[in-house]
């Protein structure tokens, strides 16, 4: 415990991404920019469940590959369906979902591994990616977790970081990019769930998106409280994520202006 964590703006290849490096793995969460999609998928659309042309989201997996040292051939990718259901991942799995959506892991909103170089990689939008580093018995361990609002209720983000800690000691994790209690608004039925589950995560803030009373929720708020409570190590295996359809946020709202690497924290638990 004590060591290091860092979370900084990284570029290569016309391409940026946030890199979170810790407890043995490295996670990269990309901007949009940099790939050959067209809108409203522009332009790093790497998600094939979309309407954007599979060649398009290829190039685009290839080029990000090859900015962060991933092999394509190395991704392991789910077939995510906004459920709690988490896969255990290794050598075996390597490709699975890399060039095509019939071979995912189907079903499975999260993915862990001990295996050194496979790049674990979740799609998201408005979801939130949440990345869990700990210290197996034979090296760093790492789980990858697509949460939405219905997999944080039915408690993904807790099962991923409780099938780590029957492993090993839980070291770190980071929240990446997502959308915010700007512009997720819900009904107060579902606000009240949140309240209930997570007191004081949602804001009873009347909204005028619609006719219908609304209120917004903190979701990386409340991924925090279950998920962000231990210190944060070193490098080594590497999960990639990155959003498969246009995300509520411009990319430019989180991406380092100038072009410069920048250092930054949001939602980073030490």
């Amino acid at each position: 415990m004590g060591a290091r964590f860092a979370l900084e703006w990284r570029e290569a290849g016309g391409l940026s991404w946030l890199q979170w490096e810790g407890a043995g793995v490295a996670a990269a969460f990309p901007s949009r920019e940099g790939g050959v999609s067209p809108a409203p998928y522009d332009s790093l659309n790497l998600g094939l469940s979309v309407d954007d042309a599979p060649a398009n989201v290829l190039e685009n997996r290839r080029r990000f590959c090859a900015a962060v040292g991933v092999p394509q051939e190395r991704l392991v990718v789910p077939g995510q369906v906004h459920g709690t259901t988490l896969a255990r991942v290794g050598e075996d799995e390597a490709g699975r979902g890399a060039f095509d959506r019939e071979t995912v892991i189907h079903d499975h909103d999260g993915l862990s591994t001990a295996a050194h170089g496979l790049g674990l990689v979740v799609s998201y939008a408005d979801c939130v990616p949440v990345v869990i580093a700990a210290r197996g018995d034979d090296g760093p361990e790492l789980a990858i977790v697509h949460a939405g609002w219905r997999g944080m209720l039915a408690g993904i983000v807790g099962q991923a970081a409780a099938a780590l800690a029957r492993r090993g000691g839980l070291l770190g994790a980071v929240v990446g990019p997502s959308i915010g209690p700007c512009c997720f608004t819900v009904d107060e039925g579902l606000r009240a769930r949140f309240d209930k589950r997570f007191p004081g995560r949602s804001a009873p803030v009347r909204s005028t998106c619609g006719p219908v009373p609304s209120a917004t929720l903190r979701l990386p708020a409340c991924r925090r409280r279950r998920s962000l409570s231990w210190a944060s190590v070193r490098r080594a295996t590497r999960a990639s994520s990155r959003t498969a359809v246009s995300t509520g946020q411009r990319a430019d709202i989180w991406r380092s202006p100038g072009g410069r690497k920048r250092e930054t924290a949001p939602e980073v638990g030490a």
